[in-house]
Parts: C-alpha cells; structure tokens; sequence
C-alpha cells in the first residue's frame, strides 16, 4: 500500500537507525526500510548456547565519533575495557610482550635496543604529527619515511591494524589510520555486554517510541525522482512518497538504487575497496593459559583477544575468544588454509584450546567497512558528502561517508551529518 512520510531511511543498521531517530526527534515523519529480516546489519549478535557473538571483533573506540553521537542519543554502552598492560606479540611462532608504554618496551624481546630507541623518540612525537600533510600518503611509504629499522615498521603496520581493521598498507592512508591510532590512545575502547546488538536493541525502541516505523524483509527496488527525489519504490511494488531520502547502506546499493542520476555515487562505488577479516570464535570451558588474553601477529596479520574477560557475552566460567585474520583486498584462495593457520596461531595463544572449545564458528570473508580511507584519494577527504549534490533531498549515510572516523564512527557521524542537513533544509525542531 502506498503511503506517505518526510523522510524514508533505506537500511535499519547503525546508520539507519541513528539517522532516523534523530529525524524524529527533530520533528519529522520517518520510515526506515530493512531488506533482512532482522534490524542491525553488521551490529547484529547472535545468541548460541549462550555465547553472544558478534560479526567478528567488535569494539567501541571510547574517544570515537560513535561514542558521542550516540551518547547524545542517550544510548548507553555497558562493557568493560581490556586489562593491559600484558598483551602479547606474535613474530617467526614466538610470543613475546607486547611494547605499549615505555615499562613493557623496556621489558619487551621484540625489539633490539637501537629499535627501542627509536620507537621511543617517534612515541614522543606522534602527538605533535601534522595529520592531515598525511593524508596523501600511504601507510607503507609514512612506514618507510618514518623508521629506519624494519622491526619498528612491521610494529606499526601490526598497531594499525588493530586500530584500523585494514590490512592495506599501499593504499591506506596514513593520515586516517593515524587519527584512529590517536583515537585508541586517548581513551580506549570497549567491549559490550551482550555484544552490539544491545545498541540496536536500543537505538530501535528509542526510534519506535519517537513514532519511527520500522520495516524489516522490505528490500527497496529504487529512488524515485530525476533531480529531486519524490520517494522509494519497494519491491512488493509499493511506494513511500518522501520529501527526502537517507541511503544508509553499502556504495554498490546505492549506485544500484539511483543509477546515473548520482554520477559521482556510482564512480564511489566502482573504485571503494572494502576492509575485511577472517574470523574465528570459540566458545571455551576455560583458558589453557589465563594471563594470555590478547595477542597481535606482527609477521602476520593476526588478532587474538579474549572479549569475555571483561565483557558479558560467555555463560558463567566459560570464555569466549576471538582469533582473526585481516585480510587485503583479495578474497582469500583457500578458507581451509585460512582456518587450519588461525587455528595454529590460537594454539599457539592457548596450548590445548580444542580440548576445552565447546563452540566453533568460523566465518571466512566478513566485510568489516564498506572502503578503505585511501592516500590517492586525500584521506578522508576522498569520501562522498552525506548531502548528495547530484539530487535534491537525497542523503547518504554509513562507514564509506563524511569526514569523519572510521568503522562505526563513521557510520554514526554521517547519519548525523545527515540528519542535521535534512532539519536545517526546512527546520521543524533542533536535532541534538
């Protein structure tokens, strides 16, 4: 059946939801369209013989755009943050500590004296760095620029992975993966009680409660209108006439969704390069070694980190483990490979995990980020505006938008980007 709002949002994640919650508080008349049968996109958890498990590692950066933006929404985010200093790194099978301050970079067997050296002089000066001279220039040659010693370049090619979920280093920007770096610093993250659903748990009654209506199994055939959109077609064949659009979902969707009418969004989605991981989880009756809770693969891009340590998402005495492979830009060969080398690397961490994993799941190709903030494009510069220029009342919103964060920092401050311009083009009510 045909029907009528202000705004129609495509996409009930992070972004859709933020973005249309913020709409109606700011006045407006929303609907939000959700082609899965579930809210959330890649937020969703799913619940397995009480193990809460999220799409792969997850984690709020507390100094992070999404941290604000959504405590303006007054969303809270129960959790706790990892216990540190102890964490490990992984180079030629050994484990050794991990140098994040200056007591375990003395302590540390990762690095010879001449590279503590330098690590330490360039630690002093990461504050006072000019970002944005970096943002045309790639994480490979920043490294190559920066440190003499190879030790110290595949140290921080491994931090900013991390930091970053991006294993890219040709094309990234240094000047993006630096600022989320520093957003790390600052303040930490968090891992989620109950995982990520829990925010769209919230962020989707908070929107109810404001009069949005929520469609889920509603795929959206295309945005009508030629130079001012007029709505969105469904794929049921009905219509929601809209005086404006929000796109919050993936660059190929929305080229899909308007076709030749928004040039510059079709050329964004040919050339965006997603960011993606291998992950495996396992449920565990308990740890083979205790103190052994996060590891970074420095000679190869692994992640290992126990997020129930400190978080609610294991049943009582059990833990959770993730293990993770960030991946360049090629899927991978062989997903066999994948799994039997992170396997390896897992029972490297914890000797003996298989005779206590109650739970295995292995996901071989997940899309963490719909693009990589890229040095040939300018940084952060280089992604699309949430304010589509090309046509009137057409907005975008997701972790491919705007100018600021990465990951789900983006996705939270384009919605939010996006919302503010929709209430200031015909103002009804503040947006906080």
């Amino acid at each position: 059946m045909d029907h009528r709002v202000d705004v129609a949002v495509v996409g009930g994640g992070l972004a859709g939801l933020s973005a249309g919650l913020r709409l109606a508080r700011g006045g407006r008349r929303v609907a939000v369209f959700e082609k899965s049968s579930d809210l959330g996109g890649r937020a969703r958890t799913q619940v397995r013989d009480g193990f809460r498990l999220n799409l792969g590692p997850h984690a709020v950066y507390l100094g992070g755009a999404g941290r604000k933006a959504l405590t303006e929404l007054g969303i809270r985010l129960a959790g706790g943050e990892p216990v540190g200093p102890g964490s490990l790194a992984y180079r030629d099978g050994d484990l050794s500590l991990l140098p994040a301050n200056l007591s375990t970079l003395l302590r540390t067997t990762l690095l010879s004296a001449g590279a503590k050296w330098e690590l330490a002089r360039f630690l002093a000066r990461l504050p006072l760095l000019s970002l944005d001279e970096l943002a045309g220039v790639s994480v490979k040659a920043w490294l190559g620029d920066t440190f003499a010693r190879q030790e110290n370049r595949d140290l921080l090619a491994a931090i900013l992975r991390i930091a970053t979920y991006a294993n890219d280093p040709e094309r990234q920007s240094a000047g993006a993966a630096l600022a989320q770096l520093r957003v790390a610093q600052r303040a930490g993250v968090r891992y989620l009680d109950g995982g990520w659903q829990t925010i769209v748990a919230a962020l989707s009654t908070a929107a109810l409660a404001e009069g949005v209506v929520l469609h889920s199994s509603a795929p959206v055939a295309a945005v009508d209108g030629q130079h001012r959109v007029e709505g969105v077609r469904l794929a049921d064949g009905s219509f929601c006439r809209a005086d404006a659009v929000v796109l919050a979902t993936d660059p190929g969707s929305v080229a899909a969704l308007v076709g030749d009418r928004a040039a510059s969004l079709a050329r964004f989605s040919r050339e965006a390069v997603p960011v993606r991981v291998a992950s495996l989880e396992l449920g565990l009756r308990r740890l083979t070694r205790p103190s052994h809770l996060v590891a970074l693969g420095i000679d190869r891009p692994f992640y290992f980190s126990v997020h129930s340590a400190v978080a609610r998402l294991a049943p009582e005495g059990l833990a959770l483990a993730h293990v993770a492979q960030y991946l360049g830009a090629a899927t991978p060969a062989d997903a066999g490979a994948t799994r039997a080398a992170l396997e390896a690397f897992a029972d490297r961490v914890q000797p003996g995990w298989k005779d206590e994993a109650v739970l295995q799941r292995f996901l071989p190709d997940l899309r963490v980020s719909h693009h990589v903030v890229t040095a040939s494009g300018g940084g952060m510069a280089g992604r699309p505006s949430p304010a589509v220029s090309e046509m009137a009342g057409l907005y975008v919103a997701g972790d491919w938008v705007g100018a600021e964060g990465l990951l789900a920092d983006a996705a939270l401050a384009s919605a939010r980007a996006a919302a503010k311009a929709i209430l200031e083009a015909a103002p009804v009510a503040s947006v906080a």
